[in-house]
């Protein structure tokens, strides 16, 4: 469920030259120290090339395919980290993530506001809510390592211009984003992080874990029930009320480790299949009756 992330490589006499592969690459001198910088980008991707290394920043995402929607996997954050190698001959498993972005969008029943609405404090972190579409959970002080964030996606998408893969548009989207920045071996108690890192199975099963606990640790305010037996008109209705509350009572860990073992069995030859289930399992938690968990 990897998003936006920022990359350092460090450079060497060995390192290629890789401005060649940059579209627009344009130098700047740094007068006080006479540096020469040279900004471009990459298929969306910011490239920054500095005396002492560089400097990628931009959703993998995105790079990979032609939008967000889709968050990166472990074994699809591989395939990106592996196509950013090749396109800039240069290898990019070894580059350190000084900051991440690790979350996905719900199908939701109603409008995103009513649910950001529910959701109280969060210990240790103060809560802002500038917009009806967009929650924060962040520091108070000026370092923020980590921030949490719930906002419309749908929102965002129109206002950034993006185009939603067809099926999406009708829908009601609410992302859910960790934002992590600065000292990310700290936060994570691990001796680096790097691009290679992404793809283990531990860390990720770390990040999905830690990104379930994060959102139970808020308070729920005034929880919303839904009426939803007076939707059930047909056994197949009240079939799929069963399973939603079923999927919602389980442990979140066992659907991520069926997914897991789906895609090391490499079930399906299209690997967009493995989304469009996260998103049937999406339309599933919102039958369940019950906003907020």
């Amino acid at each position: 469920m990897y998003d936006k992330l920022k990359l350092w490589s460090s450079r060497t006499r060995a390192t290629p030259d890789v401005v060649k592969y940059l579209d627009n690459a344009k130098d700047q001198i740094d007068h006080a120290t006479g540096e020469i910088i040279t900004f471009g980008s990459l298929n969306g991707l910011k490239v920054s090339i500095f005396t002492g290394g560089i400097s990628i920043i931009g959703s993998l995402s995105k790079y990979l395919y032609p939008n967000n929607i889709y968050p990166l996997d472990r074994y699809s954050t591989a395939e990106a980290v592996e196509k950013l190698s090749d396109s800039l001959h240069l290898k990019i498993s070894d580059a350190k993530i000084t900051g991440l972005e690790f979350g996905t969008q719900f199908v939701m029943k109603h409008k995103p506001e009513v649910y950001l609405k529910k959701l109280g404090n969060m210990p240790r972190l103060q809560r802002y809510h500038f917009e009806s579409g967009t929650l924060y959970y962040k520091p108070q002080g000026k370092q923020q390592q980590k921030v949490f964030i719930f906002y419309d996606k749908k929102a965002d998408a129109a206002v950034k211009g993006m185009t939603l893969p067809d099926g999406f548009n009708d829908l009601n989207l609410l992302k859910y984003e960790m934002r992590f920045n600065q000292r990310l071996a700290q936060q994570f108690c691990v001796p680096e992080v790097t691009a290679s890192t992404l793809s283990e199975k531990e860390f990720y099963r770390h990040m999905v874990k830690r990104y379930q606990e994060s959102y139970f640790s808020i308070s729920k305010q005034n929880q919303l029930k839904i009426n939803v037996m007076s939707e059930i008109k047909t056994v197949s209705d009240a079939f799929n009320v069963l399973v939603a509350r079923l999927i919602n009572q389980s442990d979140q860990m066992q659907i991520t480790d069926f997914l897991e073992e789906l895609k090391e069995a490499k079930t399906f030859e299209d690997r967009k299949n493995y989304s469009r289930l996260k998103k049937e399992n999406s339309r599933y938690s919102i039958k369940s009756g019950i906003i907020g968990h």
